[in-house]
């Protein structure tokens, strides 16, 4: 079997969860390799071993010329299933990570995205009769509209691991009559939020969407806080989102991250670099992958690794190295770093929100007195890695510590757009930013630092997009969001 989190693993278990649901039921042919490669936005031969591995499960009978033939589904009863239960503690921390942050993703991608891929089709509404199809394919296209692989691939992969679980639930709670009368209550209310998005003002459409998230969401935490998981933390399964599946390597990203302070003197040169251990717990990987990272660093010829002393920074060459590991970055890095600064700035606002009680004191004054740098693009930094680690430390949902766990990593990359590359323009009213922050950290204020901390990542979000596109990145067009994103 494919790694767990591998590309063509990640769509089969999408495919059978779309099995399960009964999205192909009455008829409704099953989509080609080429289709899938599409949506899911891979290569065909990912696609088409995904294909290949529903066939070896009973799922499908591939057949040459004709439509694909629905032989089974995955679980005769998914609630009464081991792995349903397996899963059951994480899909709990899921269900409250998605009402938290699932109503401003799709008012972003509403608001900002691309309108082709808002609306369901009038022939696309007949093949989603059934009330749960039509939902899913609402939210679906909310992140399309995104223009970001990266939530893309945090849908798909939510979506993965609770397969039909979260419609079963509605359908044991309710019955069947209730569920598909709430979900197309649901249904026409989303519409109408899509249909006024971009003419009613944004606060008054989040209002609607979070009240939404919170009857749709709120029926099935109260299922799972009764149903007789597995309890045993080493015998649960826990969610794990993979957004590059495998397309690049971490120790990579790590390698430009380290290159670049060197660069900027954080590391100067003949001191000796943090240990592999204590670098891999500043960045929240493991070991072995840091060990891999510092390899690749004694390849480029910026560090020594000495047996028995540490690595020693030996080289540092100015503006040329950057643009030295620049020519090491595809476009698909340095477009994965603005898709991540696109889904903090879209999520930071209620994550901070839920999370900020929970901070400690000394967290709290690391991020006020990041913001009391005087340089602006440095403060900049400081104030995203210290409201991001914060976070990471002490968000009681481990959802929400994992996904921005993974976008630390993807803003890694973005340490290459240096002054000497970008320029060194300000980040947008930065003085009432940082007073902001500062005052908010004293005053416990958690409303004002989140909405704060907002406004700072999509101006930067922005400025970064701005600069990608001069540097002649054109994939950075496709990433939705031109303006800042919600006022008031």
């Amino acid at each position: 079997m494919s790694n767990s989190n591998s590309r063509e693993r990640t769509i089969y278990r999408s495919l059978a969860g779309k099995i399960q649901l009964g999205f192909y039921d009455n008829e409704t042919r099953f989509p080609s390799a080429k289709e899938i490669a599409s949506q899911y936005q891979v290569s065909y031969c990912p696609a088409q071993r995904a294909l290949k591995m529903l066939e070896q499960g009973g799922l499908i009978k591939l057949c040459r010329g004709k439509s694909t033939a629905i032989l089974d589904k995955p679980y005769r009863d998914y609630l009464e299933s081991p792995v349903f239960k397996q899963r059951a503690h994480s899909l709990l921390d899921v269900i409250r990570t998605l009402n938290l942050i699932l109503p401003d993703l799709c008012l972003y991608g509403m608001i900002h995205g691309d309108s082709r891929h808002l609306s369901v089709q009038p022939g696309d509404r007949n093949a989603l009769s059934i009330p749960g199809r039509y939902l899913y394919q609402q939210f679906e296209n909310s992140f399309l509209a995104l223009g970001s692989r990266t939530a893309l691939s945090l849908y798909y992969d939510i979506s993965s691991f609770a397969e039909s679980a979260l419609l079963d639930i509605l359908y044991s709670k309710l019955g069947s009559s209730k569920a598909d009368d709430l979900m197309t209550d649901v249904s026409a209310e989303y519409d109408y939020c899509v249909r006024n998005s971009r003419t009613l003002p944004p606060v008054r459409i989040r209002q609607r969407l979070e009240h939404l998230s919170g009857i749709f969401y709120g029926i099935i935490e109260s299922y799972l806080l009764e149903v007789p998981g597995i309890t045993a933390p080493g015998q649960r399964e826990v969610f794990s989102w993979a957004p590059r599946k495998g397309r690049t390597r971490y120790c990579d990203t790590l390698a430009i991250n380290i290159v670049c302070k060197i660069n900027q003197g954080v590391y100067p040169v003949g001191t000796l670099l943090p240990s592999g251990s204590a670098l891999a717990d500043i960045y929240h990987v493991s070991e072995i992958t840091m060990r891999r990272t510092i390899h690749l660093l004694n390849q480029l010829g910026v560090v020594k690794t000495l047996n028995g002393i540490g690595t020693r920074v030996i080289s540092a060459s100015g503006p040329e190295l950057l643009y030295k590991i620049r020519e090491l970055m595809m476009e698909d890095h340095l477009r994965g770093f603005l898709e991540a600064l696109q889904l903090l700035a879209v999520t930071c606002e209620p994550v901070i929100m839920h999370s900020f009680p929970y901070f400690s004191q000394k967290a709290v004054d690391s991020i006020a007195m990041a913001a009391s740098v005087p340089d602006t693009k440095e403060s900049t930094t400081a104030v995203l890695n210290a409201v991001m680690q914060a976070v990471i430390r002490f968000c009681p949902l481990m959802t929400i510590r994992d996904i921005y766990r993974k976008i630390t990593l993807f803003l890694s990359e973005g340490n290459v757009l240096r002054p000497e590359v970008t320029g060194p323009g300000p980040v947008s009213g930065w003085n009432m930013i940082s007073h902001r922050i500062q005052e908010s950290c004293a005053a416990k204020d958690s409303a004002v630092l989140a909405g704060t901390f907002r406004l700072l990542s999509e101006r930067a979000f922005l400025s970064t997009k701005h600069a990608l596109l001069e540097l002649g990145i054109s994939q950075a067009e496709e990433v939705a969001g031109e303006t800042f994103l919600i006022s008031g």
